[in-house]
């Protein structure tokens, strides 16, 4: 499955823009490619022209509202789990 796909997926279950829904289908990849679960540097790998900064402030946001509600809503990880079977 390529990010556009995740990118859909999203946006079919969670009422947000597509700003939001961005960062979060391609967080995972960077995860990946940072191999590391330290925030300045996964700031450091996300691709686009904003600022390592800016990637970092938008980072510490997504982890915030996750720690905020402690999970995903509990139909989302069974739509994205079948998707990936």
């Amino acid at each position: 499955m390529d990010i556009y796909s995740f990118e859909q997926i999203l946006s079919q279950n969670l009422s947000w823009n597509r700003a939001r829904i961005k960062f979060p289908a391609r967080f995972p990849v960077t995860l990946f490619q940072a191999q590391t679960v330290n925030p300045a540097k996964i700031a450091c790998v996300f691709a686009g022209s904003a600022k390592i900064a800016s990637n970092y402030k938008k980072l510490q946001r997504f982890l915030r509202f996750f720690r905020a509600f402690n999970r995903l809503p509990e139909h989302f990880d069974s739509v994205v789990l079948d998707d990936f079977r």
